[in-house]
């Protein structure tokens, strides 16, 4: 039985990137689920845990894990000199994972079945070089609104939700990187490198909201903002509406002055022209912020800043 159990597991090489962010209550539990799907169902396959400045005992609780586990997986800790932010410390894991796929996890929130980590799996072997896995409930709302703004916004035809981890193959991965050193939201990025992607949507369980601190919700809004201004025309396309809805409030005057040249009934003095002065002005304005807005589009779409994250250590914990 054992040997036709080692027979049947995937002969791919899989890496598991695990974002680490003061987890200690969640990390024992969440190392065992993934630990165990691995464990059953690939001959070849290794963890990759990012601490970005955990200050609680997160470490500490993945280690006690790996001492008590009977079958030792290839675990690498990859230690971010400061708290870094998600997407600059899930990139330096994935710079050092080896795999043929690449499982990456950006919290340690098991609110899914084991099973649908090789549902995930299986739907990348029939063709898919990106899969998500994307919860139906839990969603709140400022991740709603972000999503929302994006998608209307945005200059690509993928278009991107909530996700609880995704499944990533090499070929995608030397895809992105060959687009640009500087990875600003993979997740973006993924979805529109020009390969199959696909997602899959779970029923999942009801847990309690993740607690996030003061430092990662801001550095969670200020990504939301980053991505906006990059990847979409929400900026271009408010400004464009203000120019039209001020165009249109100049014709109105324009007409007003029109008709009272040949009207009985006369404005104060002088109120009609500074009127028509001042909504010239706002218009000309906002032409012009259009026009700076894209400007900054075409800088923005012809490089970003180079990837910057800072280790300060890998370990081999087995």
């Amino acid at each position: 039985m054992l040997r036709e159990m080692l027979q049947n597991r995937e002969k791919n090489f899989v890496s598991c990137v695990i974002y680490l962010h003061n987890e200690g209550k969640r990390i024992r539990d969440f190392l065992g689920l993934v630990c165990g799907v691995m464990r059953e169902n690939f001959e070849k396959y290794e963890i990759v845990c990012v601490n970005d400045g955990c200050v609680d005992d997160t470490v500490g609780q993945v280690r006690s894990f790996l001492e008590k586990e009977p079958c030792k997986p290839v675990v690498s800790l990859i230690n971010l000199s400061y708290y870094q932010g998600m997407e600059s410390a899930m990139n330096a894991g994935r710079d050092l994972a080896v795999g043929d796929f690449l499982f990456e996890f950006d919290a340690c929130e098991p609110d899914f079945e084991p099973s649908l980590v090789m549902d995930v799996y299986r739907r990348a072997l029939e063709g898919y070089d990106v899969v998500a896995a994307t919860p139906r409930t839990g969603i709140s709302l400022s991740s709603r609104l972000f999503y929302m703004v994006y998608n209307w916004g945005s200059r690509f035809q993928g278009k991107i939700r909530q996700e609880r981890f995704r499944l990533v193959s090499r070929r995608a991965v030397n895809r992105v990187n060959q687009m640009n050193a500087y990875i600003p939201y993979r997740k973006v990025m993924y979805m529109n490198c020009g390969l199959k992607v696909d997602t899959i949507c779970y029923d999942n369980k009801a847990l309690a909201k993740k607690h996030r601190n003061r430092e990662e919700w801001g550095n969670r809004s200020a990504l939301a903002t980053d991505t906006i201004i990059i990847f979409t025309n929400v900026l271009e396309k408010l400004s464009v509406t203000v120019s039209v809805v001020l165009f249109g409030a100049l014709l109105i005057m324009f007409g007003y002055l029109i008709y009272s040249i040949f009207s009985e009934t006369r404005p104060v003095e002088g109120w009609l022209s500074i009127m028509s002065l001042m909504s010239f002005g706002f218009f000309m304005m906002s032409v012009m912020l259009t026009l700076i807005l894209k400007y900054l589009s075409v800088l923005l779409n012809m490089g970003f800043k180079r990837q910057r994250y800072v280790i300060e250590g890998v370990e081999k914990l087995t």
